[in-house]
């Protein structure tokens, strides 16, 4: 099969300012300065952008791609992914600086950019030109839509039906963006317009807009290969098809919820009121996000003190030493504050989402809500985008993101920075059986490549990197250092403090931090996985606490396993997402495992049949049985059968009546495009594949 390829819009907005000026580290050293410089913000956005958020606005009603403006069937709907806006923000500073070979789309500037400098970006050529925000309207709008449609790379292509019908949405009926681009599709455009400007509640208006079409979507795949000569057939399929994607389909959702530690408001001077202008550009992110998912957009409150208090608690608690029960009551009483904030209708998206983002500095997924026993985050996929600093947020979120495919090829670069003497000996045994596991399954596949090096210095670290440039994931191996008076949490490079916020570096596009609170939430701390999100990482995946190596071990070894297995061509898990989900939603046996000692050696030891008891849980017995959301009492339950065909009823009742185990798995966290990153893809793989047919000498 051959693909072409549909030209993808990218739209470029100027606004007047002559440097970028939010710093990536905020330290709490002089307070005086830091609260005349934040001036009343409480995500530190950058007053210059104001003037161009209606153009970033008026671009989420512009085409995404030319797809969006032409009909156009359900199976290439159905391959569509991540399909977002690509819209570039830049300073006036910056346009002379950038390189803009590539094709621009449409040029949009601030009103009071100078002559000068308006006539220099017209002399840029762009397909639609350079318009000012003042003459953005809805006449543009619809005239923009069909030039698109006329300059279109694929010719043979018939225009949208209704491609005039374009209405610049404003405040919240912005949430039925998502919707518009499918409706568009489906012909049914008039009644989701009328349905919202009708409406009495927007966002209960809009989750049912983009369920119906999740549902027509799947029952229409449903019916893809069913013969079409047979009308009453097709209907029957059709209605069969309905009614199954009733009980099976899930939707994506995006949540934004403001809001920053009470330490940030006391000593670094931010607001704890959120003005109504950041309101508005968070809004934008999650529309963003949402119409490149097509998915339903829930606005959350702030989040009130007494949240990131009890997160900090629970943080400050697990590096000087608490008990399993205290974990398990602080992520309930977590869950309890939070499913407060939610309306029953966003409940019902949440249990029905596939995969959520979240804008927000609060980590929502740890929590333990309703009648489940493990914490969001593992039964559900999340990615987080953190909303501070809000200007770099909404730069970074605007524009397209690639889609990384590790289907073909991954190599890992795997970085030791902990020094291998006798205080360290554990912690390096771990990190050697990772590394012996990763060589032992490069040995096995081909696709898989590692390269290691010991980097004990932040200069043989950088050197190790850029020597490493076509590595696709960088694992740093380290010990965490979070100091809460500095505001800071870093990563030890040997004996070297690294914050990793220098510019003379560049990361692959995922970051493993292997090392123990590189990433707390609870006291809106800097950190270091959230610098190398600026050093161009796609996806980083860091920890709230101190972690045990050798739990870390089991986790990050059962994840390469799956990348491993999905390159061999399995199909189980087909993002980065969604095989950490599968990591995550079944350690509950190893985490239990690593409790006791004499438990973890019954696990391991054989049964009467010879079978060891791990593989008679995991191959046998689980099955079906584990729900993810009920894990743990599925998981009890199970190893409870198997100690009574033992005749060992009630032994390591300790372990398992009483919630007596570390459930570390909870106290990761993926922030960036986790689910922008393909283990396994089918239209990946059929153009790879192409691709090395083309290249490959033809015989005669």
């Amino acid at each position: 099969m051959s693909y072409e390829i549909p030209k993808y819009y990218r739209y470029v907005i100027i606004f007047k300012a002559e440097v970028e000026r939010e710093d990536p580290i905020i330290k709490i050293n002089n307070l005086s300065q830091l609260k005349s410089n934040n001036k009343g913000r409480m995500h530190l956005f950058d007053e210059d952008l104001l003037s161009i958020l209606p153009a970033i606005e008026y671009c989420f009603h512009m085409p995404r791609t030319e797809i969006d403006t032409y009909d156009e069937d359900t199976e290439v709907l159905d391959k569509a992914y991540d399909t977002s806006h690509d819209i570039v923000i830049m300073p006036t500073s910056l346009w002379f600086s950038m390189n803009f070979s590539s094709y621009i789309t449409l040029i949009i500037y601030s009103d009071d950019c100078s002559k000068d400098m308006i006539c220099k970006i017209k002399e840029h050529k762009s397909e639609l030109g350079a318009v000012s925000v003042s003459e953005l309207s809805q006449r543009l709008l619809v005239n923009q839509w069909n030039e698109l449609f006329e300059t279109r790379a694929l010719r043979g292509q018939k225009k949208l039906k209704d491609i005039n019908k374009q209405y610049i949405l404003t405040g919240q009926k912005q949430l039925l963006l998502p919707a518009l681009f499918t409706a568009r599709k489906y012909e049914d455009v008039e009644c989701v317009y009328y349905d919202i400007y009708n409406s009495a509640n927007v966002f209960e208006t809009c989750a049912k807009l983009i369920w119906n079409q999740v549902i027509k979507h799947n029952a229409l795949m449903y019916c893809k290969n069913f013969p079409r000569d047979d009308a009453i057939e097709l209907e029957k399929r059709y209605k069969d098809g309905i009614e199954k994607a009733k009980d099976r389909a899930k939707i994506n959702v995006v949540i934004t919820m403001p809001g920053i530690p009470q330490k940030q408001i006391t000593y670094g001077g931010l607001a704890s009121v959120l003005p109504d202008d950041e309101k508005k550009v968070i809004r934008l992110l999650g529309i963003h996000r949402a119409i490149a998912k097509q998915a339903l957009l829930i606005e959350l409150p702030i989040v009130n003190k007494e949240l990131f208090a009890k997160l900090n608690a629970l943080e400050v608690n697990c590096i000087q030493g608490t008990n399993n029960k205290y974990i398990h009551k602080s992520l309930r009483d977590i869950g309890k504050m939070l499913e407060s904030k939610f309306t029953q209708e966003q409940l019902w998206a949440i249990n029905r989402a596939k995969h959520i983002t979240v804008f927000s500095d609060f980590p929502i997924g740890l929590a333990i809500m309703g009648n489940e026993d493990t914490s969001l985050q593992c039964y559900k996929e999340i990615s987080y985008r953190p909303l501070s600093p809000l200007t770099r947020c909404l730069q970074n979120e605007m524009v397209k993101h690639p889609q990384v495919y590790h289907g073909s090829r991954c190599k890992i670069a795997f970085a030791e920075c902990i020094p291998n003497d006798e205080q360290n000996c554990r912690i390096r045994a771990c990190s050697e059986a990772i590394v012996n596991s990763l060589q032992k399954l490069s040995a096995e596949n081909k696709k898989l490549q590692v390269s290691y090096s010991e980097t004990l210095t932040i200069s043989d670290l950088k050197k190790f990197i850029a020597d490493n440039k076509d590595a696709d994931i960088l694992h740093l191996s380290g010990h965490g250092c979070y100091n809460p008076r500095g505001n800071m949490a870093g990563l030890m490079v040997g004996n070297e403090f690294w914050m990793a916020n220098e510019n003379d570096y560049r990361v692959p596009p995922v970051v493993i931090l292997s090392a123990c609170h590189v990433s707390p939430r609870g006291s809106g701390t800097v950190n270091v996985a959230d610098m190398f999100i600026r050093a161009g990482a796609e996806a980083v995946l860091g920890t709230f606490i101190p972690i045990n190596a050798r739990r870390n071990m089991v986790l990050i070894s059962r994840l390469y396993t799956y990348i491993a297995e999905a390159q061999k061509g399995s199909t189980q898990y087909k993002t980065l997402s969604e095989a950490w989900s599968g990591v995550v939603a079944t350690n509950a046996i190893h985490e239990m495992a690593e409790t006791s000692k004499k438990f973890k050696n019954w696990i391991w030891g054989t049964n009467s049949a010879g079978e060891i008891r791990m593989m008679d849980f995991t191959m046998k017995r689980s099955g079906k049985r584990l729900s993810n959301s009920t894990i743990y009492a599925d998981t009890i339950s199970i190893l409870k059968e198997m100690l009574h065909d033992e005749g060992l009823d009630g032994k390591f009742d300790d372990i398992l009546n009483h919630e007596n185990y570390f459930p570390e798995s909870f106290f990761y966290q993926w922030i960036g495009f986790p689910e922008n990153v393909f283990l396994y893809n089918e239209v990946f793989a059929e153009i790879l594949e192409e691709k090395l047919m083309e290249s490959c000498p033809r015989k005669s």
